[in-house]
């Protein structure tokens, strides 16, 4: 009777590995970067802090390279939980300076969230995500 126990208690545990490793493991590769040689895109967290149901800001600068600020992009930004589904959630963003633009999204709930800005430049997407914590 011990032996049945002790075999359903590892089998639980190992389970509960697998699922764990996976989420971890499965989780697709946050890049905050991007460059090519012709374009930066970068994006930051303006905020230490997030709180659910209140505006969380980021920036996202654009540069041509060398080092000429991208104006008027076409750039979107969403805020999603990368390891449940509870929406998609767009941000509002301004241009605040050439080749900087600001974004104001609402995170819903407590736990991990990203935020991905998608730029379209010249018939291509390009894309940048930073995962941050709301307490």
């Amino acid at each position: 009777m011990k032996t049945r126990w002790g075999m359903a208690f590892l089998l639980l545990f190992m389970i509960a590995a697998v699922i764990l490793y996976r989420q971890v493991h499965d989780r697709p590769k946050v890049e905050d970067l991007y460059t090519d040689g012709q374009l930066r895109m970068e994006i930051q967290t303006v905020h230490s802090v997030a709180e659910p149901m209140k505006e969380t800001s980021f920036q996202v600068f654009i540069t041509e390279l060398p080092e000429k600020p991208v104006v008027n992009a076409d750039i979107k930004l969403n805020l999603k939980m990368p390891d449940m589904f509870c929406g998609v959630f767009p941000a509002v963003i301004v241009e605040s300076k050439p080749g900087v633009y600001s974004a104001t999204a609402v995170p819903v709930m407590q736990g991990l969230w990203q935020a991905e800005a998608v730029l379209r430049w010249e018939n291509e997407y390009v894309t940048v995500k930073t995962l941050f914590k709301v307490r």
